[in-house]
Parts: C-alpha cells; structure tokens; sequence
C-alpha cells in the first residue's frame, strides 16, 4: 500500500492483513483488534481518502476501489469496518482472487432500488452540506446521536471522549467525499456480484445492529459467502468487540 497510514510488522506467522477504516475513523481504529490477535502477517492500516493525509482523492468509487486493489499485497487478507467494508468489497469485485478472504465488518452490499438510491443521494447530500456549513463539532454531534450507535452509549465515558477526540481531528471540507464520492448512493448494487463470486467473504456483526445484521445474513452462501453475529454488540465491532473482529481475522487467516 502506498497511501499514508500506520504498517505494523509481522507477530508470528500469517498472510498480509490490510484493513480499513470506517467513516470519521483513522488507522489506530485497529489496534485493538490487532492487540487481540495472537499472531499475524504484515498489517497495513491506511487512511481512507477524506480523512488524514491521504492524498489525491479518488474522484468515482470506481477509482477508489481501484485505487485500494492496485495495491493490496497478492494473498492479502483484507478488512473493513462500515465504509471501509463497503470499499473493501468493491475492491474485492474489481480483482476477483488478488486476496485471500475479505472480513467484512458492518458492512453493506449497495442499494437494489433506485427509489432508495435517490432518497439516499438526498440524504448524502445534506450531510456533506451541514459539514460544510456547520462545522465539525456539529456534525459530529448529530453523528453520534443516531440509532446507529446507541448501543456504543453504554461503553466506558473514557473509551468514547477518545472515540469523540479522533472524530473531531478530521477536517470538514475533506469529510465530505465520502459523502459525494464514497456514500451508499455512489456504491453499486453488487448482490449479483456477491451470488456468483468465487471469492471468499465474511460477514461480521452486532446483533443490536439489526439492519445490517439482517442484510447479511441473507446474502450468506456458505461455505463461501459466511456471516457471523457478534452477540450484545452494535454497529462498530472494532470497538466494542474487538476480540471477536481478532478471532474472525484469526480464522480467515488460518
């Protein structure tokens, strides 16, 4: 990988692992998971465009994922969290068997219909406009009162201040493509993709997440296609269950 980021060295035996981070994440978002790991290959963690000092961003999430698959290590075995799945996965489909398996975690497959494509381009779009026009510190506010994270309320007050400082270090302006470049609505549909792959995929998710837990356990096709539920976990496993993230990684690797 070639992008900014943080490179750990191998600990033991095991294939590269190259994993990516969620929305208003950064690199150091693994690193529980990796404390957690017993043993593993080469790791890179880079910054996603729009967050860091990743540059030039792609301009189509065609580009993007391209980016992400021109360089991953042959045999690698790719993650992501939320985003960071959901560009994983594209990479995944743009070079079938470049990687090993890909771990997917609450991550999403794209939208079916264009209805919900359009209500959601409407609903990216609004969000990039509030960061432009709010700031961060709002944004941010808004952010982690969503559904989505309630079950993160419940976490130690001081694991989620360094979850708040971290999303407040990001720039707004740049936040924004992965609104208008790397949102869902940018995304394609890849159900047909997924159905007919030969390449090995692991979902993995909370079970108070119920939204995306539901979506993937309908696309499993095992013994390819996998998917895993976190019991007592929401939507960001690399934080509340980095030990499971670890083990799932652990299990793909071996």
């Amino acid at each position: 990988m070639n992008a900014p980021g943080t490179r750990h060295a191998a600990r033991g035996d095991g294939p590269p692992l190259v994993l990516l981070h969620g929305f208003l994440g950064h690199p150091g978002a693994w690193d529980g998971v990796l404390a957690a790991l017993p043993a593993h290959g080469e790791t890179w963690c880079p910054w996603l465009p729009g967050h860091g000092p990743a540059a030039p961003e792609p301009r189509s999430w065609a580009e993007a994922v391209d980016t992400i698959a021109a360089t991953l290590p042959p045999g690698a075995l790719l993650a992501g969290y939320s985003m960071g799945a959901r560009l994983a996965l594209g990479a995944a489909m743009a070079r079938p068997g470049r990687v090993r398996a890909v771990l997917l975690v609450g991550g999403h497959v794209g939208l079916a219909g264009g209805a919900e494509r359009a209500e959601r381009a409407a609903q990216d779009a609004a969000r990039a406009a509030a960061l432009r026009r709010d700031g961060l510190a709002a944004f941010v506010d808004a952010w982690e009162a969503l559904p989505l994270f309630a079950s993160q309320r419940a976490m130690p007050a001081a694991a989620q201040a360094a979850q708040r400082a971290a999303r407040l270090a990001h720039d707004a302006q740049a936040l924004t493509w992965a609104f208008e470049v790397a949102g869902l609505a940018q995304m394609p549909d890849y159900r047909a993709a997924v159905a007919t792959t030969g390449q090995r995929l692991h979902w993995l998710t909370g079970a108070e997440d119920t939204r995306f837990d539901t979506l993937a356990a309908g696309l499993a096709r095992p013994p390819q296609i996998t998917h895993e539920r976190v019991p007592g976990a929401g939507h960001n496993l690399l934080l509340e269950a980095p030990q499971a993230v670890a083990a799932a990684l652990a299990r793909l690797a071996a």
